[in-house]
């Protein structure tokens, strides 16, 4: 189905922006080119992302930079299965496209092997300026030794969205509209959704099958480092509180029963079942918000900020690109990433409630209209609550030991402490590089 598509604008000043890019020759291009490669026309900007570009904000914001910086043509390749086993490929391989879309918890691991060029020389040469970004974002594809390998264009934080009509018709109060702990504490959010359950009909709460539960409700719960130790190299999340935490969430299944089991949501899934108004509450993020607005058609839906507990933060989604090192046009490619992350991509991502924007000047253009959610602003206040998740060498083979073993947390077969402690050793050598 078709995302709604707001028409195109003259983004009136942002060319005067875009003004002043250093275009290599065709002659020096032609010697980024491997050995043995035909040479890439220096206006065409190979793109590739995990999700399905067409009919998004993303394909709007790409055309328009097309129209506003002639005669650039960016080629779109197909969404690949299996995304991350297709970029180690091409990477591998030395034939990537000159932008990709990166997992941001990779970043650290592809800077390692010195597969992403370093942006610090376009950002120099653009002045750049730290403080018209959230300084989080801007920071954190920073590298320890100062080279920035990665580019991000925006953050989708994770709120509670959930079901108004739900609520008004369990008697049940609505969540906070600000983001406060007032009445919102772990405590408040499980008797809510206790109230909103209807056994065989709708389930009052879920929150586990998102993995940005991980880090958000272990940091929330006392556990200052969240999954990962700040050196990346210790299993925080094996820790009590972090432990704690993925069994408190578990247990809105195992022993509440408000949350939907592990195997209904692997049949159904769970956007689906929200649309149809089986879930009253759940922890998503930024991103979905097109495809509720598409979707629910029979009852009135809504944001509220992440239950509270020791904290009260949220970890968000960053959309981050890279322009790998063997990229054939890296200077079309950082222009593209400079217009996606600068304010004339803002102005259409905030527009369309896609994401926030990378710089603070379109951010504030999200704003409550039309469509839902009613307080769609809490994305934005939500900025100021982050969490991140610390920066390893090895995030996705210690994801690859821990999160397979969970779902027998998360099924009801076992503890997570018990689970936790005993892949720890697994996790932390593959941490340290041993796997």
């Amino acid at each position: 189905m078709r995302t709604p598509v707001i028409a195109r604008r003259t983004f009136l000043g942002q060319a005067a922006a875009l003004a002043g890019m250093t275009a290599l020759t065709a002659c020096q291009l032609i010697q980024r080119q491997p050995a043995g490669e035909p040479a890439q026309a220096a206006t065409e900007i190979t793109f590739m992302n995990w999700d399905t570009v067409k009919d998004t904000p993303l394909e709007i914001a790409i055309q328009e930079f097309e129209r506003q910086n002639p005669p650039y043509k960016v080629k779109v390749q197909p969404t690949p299965a299996r995304y991350e086993d297709k970029m180690r490929t091409l990477l591998a391989a030395g034939t990537p496209p000159d932008v990709m879309r990166i997992n941001d918890d990779y970043v650290r691991g592809y800077s390692v092997k010195n597969q992403l060029l370093d942006l610090t020389p376009y950002l120099k040469a653009d002045n750049i300026r730290r403080e018209d970004y959230f300084e989080f974002v801007f920071d954190f594809a920073k590298q320890p030794d100062g080279k920035y390998t990665a580019w991000s264009i925006g953050n989708q934080p994770r709120l509670i969205y959930y079901n108004v009509n739900a609520f008004k018709d369990a008697g049940v109060p609505l969540p906070p509209t600000e983001w406060t702990s007032k009445d919102w504490t772990w405590d408040d959010f499980l008797a809510r959704a206790k109230k909103l359950t209807v056994e065989g009909q709708r389930w009052g709460a879920l929150i586990y099958d998102d993995t940005g539960f991980e880090q958000t409700f272990a940091v929330n719960n006392g556990e200052e480092d969240g999954i990962y130790s700040k050196d990346g190299k210790k299993f925080t999340l094996a820790n009590p509180k972090g432990a704690e935490a993925i069994q408190w969430a578990a247990d809105l299944t195992c022993k509440h029963k408000v949350q939907p089991e592990w195997s209904l949501l692997r049949q159904e899934g769970a956007n689906n079942m929200f649309v149809a108004g089986k879930i009253a509450m759940f922890f998503r993020t930024q991103g979905i918000i097109p495809y509720l607005r598409r979707n629910i058609k029979n009852f009135e839906w809504d944001v509220a900020p992440v239950p509270a507990k020791v904290k009260q933060m949220t970890e968000g989604s960053l959309i981050v690109f890279c322009i790998p090192k063997a990229a054939k046009n890296p200077d079309g490619g950082w222009r593209l990433l400079r217009f996606l992350g600068g304010p004339g991509g803002g102005k259409i991502f905030a527009e369309t409630s896609y994401f926030i924007p990378a710089m603070k000047e379109p951010a504030r253009l999200i704003k409550a209209g039309k469509e839902p959610p009613a307080h769609v602003e809490l994305f934005v206040k939500a900025m100021e609550y982050q969490t991140t998740v610390n920066y390893t060498e090895n995030t996705e083979r210690a994801r690859q030991i821990y999160r397979p073993e969970l779902e027998l947390v998360y099924t009801c077969k076992a503890r997570a402490d018990d689970i936790l402690t005993k892949v720890r050793p697994l996790v932390e050598d593959a941490l340290v590089g041993k796997y």
